[in-house]
This record gives structure tokens, C-alpha cells and sequence, in this order.
């Protein structure tokens, strides 16, 4: 795996990541609404201007949450100054109603727990000790304001369960998402990659590709590589020295491709290159560089189709066309670039 392939198959996650996203949204506004809804009505809380304050805290902290998940976080645009103050201004929410209920022993301390749980999965490391040292901070600090009030001790054994309950689980959460992030990219790793060559597979190729195509008009350019007389290589040398000529060559084009570009063994000695954001002159100077590179760096040659997404043009169609200047290479001699003008539109 080369150091550009993660971003490529960071990319690829996102929608599973958009979906757990919005099921956490859709959870947390829930709580939310919960606590507004009887607040309001009367059936928490002992009403007045501090109640209404409270609930309208937690109702437009809310709705600005999610205006930011929808359009900001789930697209893969989120800011990093409110990524930092999110879950403080989470916490403080869970902080705030639960000073408004009043009530030492209401079960919605147990708010706090879920958000140990929650944030185990997005924080780690010395993150995740600071979030939940702030936290279990939030608990004990919401505890004692509702005991002064009411006239009763401080610190009591039911504070201290509250605050070892809190701790055990953090520490158990830390160590369970640990566990399930190895998981994720063991598995995420496997699914994504290709087993010989290290680089993105077809599957992964395809679905970001097509990605890139329905989210912006902008043009891109595709790259068809296919290796030269592989089939004789083989039979002369053998399949297991064919096998390290692959991985030679998908070293020698994730190396020499630009930071941006995407790389994909696409099936058998066929290899793909995606370039966001570039122009026809751009991608026929990468492509020369590419065919230069696996001609002195391996044992063998590659003929390379360019193509240029025209406007309104699908993944499938700039591939087809790729493909089309690919034969066109095989044809006319091998060991060449050929791409196609974009047409004018009439």
C-alpha cells in the first residue's frame, strides 16, 4: 500500500460513515425533542423563565446540529473549529437539562453514559481521555448544583457510584472502539484492496469514481493502462514472476502519479488512474511520465487511453471512451499514450 492509496479508500467509507452519521443525528434529536417536549409541558422540571431558557438551548443547539451534520459533516466538509466545540456544547446540553429536571437521582444522568459510549467511536487516544475527564467533570459539577439546591449533601455514596459507573465504562469504551477501529480497517482493507498489488480494486475504483462523477460538472481525467505482451511474460518466465512485474508496475504508477490521483488495478494486467480536476494536457503529461517510468523500471511496456470527461458525461461513458483510446494504442504499435479530443458541442 502506497502512501496515496488511504486517501483513496478513506473515500470510499464515506457513505457507510453518512449513514451512521445520520442514525447518531436521529438518536441524539430524539433525547433532544424528549426533553423540550416535557419540559415545556410541565412534566419535567419545575417550569418558569429557567426551564424555558433551558429548553430553548437545547432545541436551537439542536436544529443548528443538524443543519451542520446534513450539510457540512456528511458531505465530507466538516469545519475543525466546530468539530473541537461540538461535543462540548453536547455535553453542556445534557449538563444544562439535567440541572433544569432537578432531580439527583433522574435517570437522565444516564445521558452521560451514552455519550462515553458515542464519542468512544469518533475520539481515541488522549482525545477521548480529555473528552471524558470533561464529562465525568459535567456529571459531578451537574450533581453538586442540583444537591446545593435542594440542601443536601454534596458528595454522597450515590455521587460516588455515579462517578466509578462513568469511569468504568469510559475506560471499557476506549478499549472496545480501539478494538472495533483494527477491525474496521482490517476488514475495510480487505474489501477495498487488491490482494497482489496492494492498490485499490475495481470495486472501489468504480464506486468513487462514480462518486466524483454525480457530485460536480467539474472535468476529470481517466487512464486506461494495460501491460504489454503480459501473456507471453507469463509463459515464459511463469506466473509467480508475472506476479512481481504486477506489483512492480503498480508501485512504479502509484509512485509517479500526482497527489490527488487515484490508482486502481482494474483487472488481470489492466490498471486505472483517475485525476480530478484536470484538463486534457495535464493528463497526457502524467500518462507519458507513467509510461516512461514502468518502461525503465520493469520488465515490461504499457499502452495507455486518455480520456476527459466532457460536460454531462457519466463515469461509464469517459470509461468507455478510456477504454476505446486503450485499443487504439494496442493497435498502433503498443507502448504509447493515445487519448481523444473533447468534442465541440454544436
Amino acid at each position: 500500500m502506497t502512501a496515496r492509496q488511504p486517501q483513496v479508500l478513506r473515500a470510499m467509507a464515506a457513505p457507510d460513515r453518512g449513514r451512521l452519521e445520520l442514525q447518531v443525528l436521529i438518536l441524539q434529536s430524539t433525547i433532544a425533542a424528549f426533553f423540550v417536549f416535557g419540559a415545556l409541558s410541565g412534566v419535567f422540571g419545575q417550569g418558569g423563565a429557567a426551564t424555558v431558557a433551558a429548553a430553548g438551548w437545547v432545541a436551537g443547539y439542536h436544529a443548528w446540529h443538524a443543519w451542520y451534520v446534513l450539510r457540512r459533516r456528511i458531505p465530507g466538509q466538516p469545519s475543525a473549529l466546530i468539530e473541537a466545540l461540538t461535543p462540548l456544547l453536547d455535553v453542556s446540553c445534557i449538563t444544562v437539562a439535567w440541572i433544569v429536571l432537578d432531580r439527583a437521582q433522574s435517570p437522565f444522568w444516564a445521558v452521560y453514559l451514552y455519550a462515553l459510549v458515542s464519542y468512544a467511536r469518533r475520539y481515541f487516544g488522549w482525545h477521548y481521555v480529555a473528552l471524558s475527564g470533561f464529562i465525568v467533570g459535567n456529571l459531578v459539577g451537574g450533581r453538586i448544583v442540583i444537591s446545593a439546591n435542594s440542601g443536601s449533601a454534596l458528595i454522597d455514596a450515590d455521587l460516588v457510584t455515579m462517578v466509578v459507573l462513568a469511569v468504568t465504562l469510559a475506560t471499557n469504551s476506549q478499549a472496545v472502539g480501539a478494538g472495533w477501529r483494527r477491525a474496521e480497517r482490517q476488514a475495510r482493507m480487505l474489501a477495498e484492496t487488491d490482494p497482489l498489488t496492494g492498490i485499490a480494486n475495481r470495486r472501489v475504483f468504480l464506486e468513487e469514481l462514480d462518486s466524483l462523477a454525480k457530485s460536480s460538472a467539474a472535468p476529470f481525467a481517466l487512464l486506461m493502462l494495460d501491460l504489454d505482451d503480459f501473456k507471453r511474460l507469463n509463459d515464459a518466465h511463469g506466473h509467480l514472476y508475472g506476479d512481481d512485474v504486477l506489483q512492480r508496475v503498480a508501485s512504479e504508477l502509484a509512485e509517479n502519479v500526482r497527489t490527488g490521483d487515484w490508482v486502481a488495478r482494474y483487472g488481470g494486467e489492466e490498471f486505472v488512474v483517475a485525476m480530478p480536476h484536470t484538463q486534457l494536457g495535464d493528463a497526457t503529461l502524467v500518462a507519458e511520465r507513467l509510461r516512461k517510468a514502468v518502461s525503465a523500471s520493469t520488465a515490461t511496456t504499457v499502452s495507455v487511453g486518455c480520456a476527459v470527461r466532457e460536460p454531462g458525461e457519466s463515469a461509464d461513458e469517459v470509461l468507455k471512451r478510456a477504454d476505446d483510446m486503450l485499443l487504439m494504442a494496442k493497435r498502433t504499435g503498443k507502448d504509447r499514450v493515445r487519448w481523444q479530443e473533447m468534442r465541440k458541442s454544436a
